[in-house]
């Protein structure tokens, strides 16, 4: 295919943001999937006549994306696949004190990662026929009639939410298809961010269209079941479900934010009064408290002293003498 991925005008745009979503649990990760942080890049570009199958699946820890298609016939078809674990769960931890203890507080944030495909298709359906090798089969060749598929699945672990678009039976399918994933843990001052989105374009002839999306209820409670009463899937806050059977011109795009708020800090004004600045817990304090940090170590004291003009005795009284008196 020798243009690629035109943009897509898009019938329904569903945006959703959640505030306030607790930090995942082992549980909110992709099923069985280890953290192995990693880049992945594939393109294809294929042209020709007679049957083929496809199947293309990628994981993070958190993230899953299917590609399967098959069909007999003339095939123009091209894609681009990425997929990066950026971050693991085990990579780091953050400190926090807790509203209802008291005390400091350690999690692991979650990992972060990111997932996108897009492809474009123009194929029609027909019988193939061929002779393989010599002997029997070069005078009975084998024949291959199989009407299209093309099927994408999209799921989102830690969001709870998951995207689906599936051609079956089909004469004929021409279009194109955009999948967009990301999730972002949050961090000490940073709100988290998970997103999920799929634009879709296509021209079925005979055949079946189904186009899904699924958002359960978010995990918030480590120590409820995934399955239990307000959370999991039995009561989904979001749930479309489209089927479109003959000859069909469809253009969707969905996508869904949910933000995994940054934890609630309760701490002293000047820490040093319980404890002291260096028993502060961090595993990367300049950076999360790096402008507190001249409050706490009294390096600021120091500096604005040295700046005084005329030169500032520490010695003297907290407020200034006469000498020292601002006069507008």
């Amino acid at each position: 295919m020798r243009y690629f991925i035109v943009g897509i005008g898009s019938a329904l745009i569903l945006l959703l943001i959640m505030a306030s979503v607790s930090w995942a649990g082992t549980w909110d990760f992709n099923p069985g999937q280890e953290a192995v942080k990693h880049r992945s890049d594939v393109t294809g570009d294929v042209q020709g006549a007679g049957y083929f199958m496809e199947r293309m699946k990628v994981n993070t820890n958190n993230l899953s994306m299917l590609e399967y298609s098959h069909g007999s016939g003339t095939m123009d078809f091209a894609d681009v696949l990425y997929d990066e674990q950026k971050t693991t769960h085990a990579s780091s931890y953050i400190y926090w004190i807790d509203y209802t203890t008291g005390q400091w507080t350690r999690k692991y944030p979650g990992a972060s990662s990111a997932i996108t495909y897009t492809r474009q298709y123009d194929n029609v359906q027909s019988p193939t026929s061929f002779a393989y090798g010599t002997g029997w089969y070069a005078s009975n060749p084998v024949t291959y009639n199989s009407l299209l598929k093309d099927k994408n699945e999209a799921k989102s672990y830690q969001e709870s939410a998951s995207m689906h678009r599936q051609v079956e039976y089909a004469r004929a399918l021409k279009g194109d298809i955009a999948i967009d994933m990301n999730c972002t843990a949050p961090t000490a001052t940073v709100s988290g961010k998970g997103s999920i989105s799929m634009k879709i374009d296509d021209d079925v002839t005979q055949g079946t269209l189904h186009i899904g999306e699924l958002l359960s209820m978010p995990m918030t409670d480590a120590k409820t079941p995934k399955f239990k009463t307000k959370q999991g899937w039995k009561d989904p806050m979001i749930e479309i479900d489209n089927n479109y059977i003959g000859d069909f011109q469809v253009q969707k795009t969905m996508k869904l934010e949910i933000s995994k708020s940054a934890p609630s800090w309760m701490e002293d004004w000047l820490p040093c009064c319980s404890g002291g600045f260096f028993d502060i817990p961090s595993n990367n304090f300049d950076k999360e408290r790096g402008s507190q940090k001249g409050i706490f170590d009294c390096t600021c004291r120091n500096t604005s002293i040295s700046t005084m003009k005329p030169a500032w005795n520490a010695s003297m009284a907290q407020f200034p003498t006469e000498k020292y008196r601002y006069v507008p």
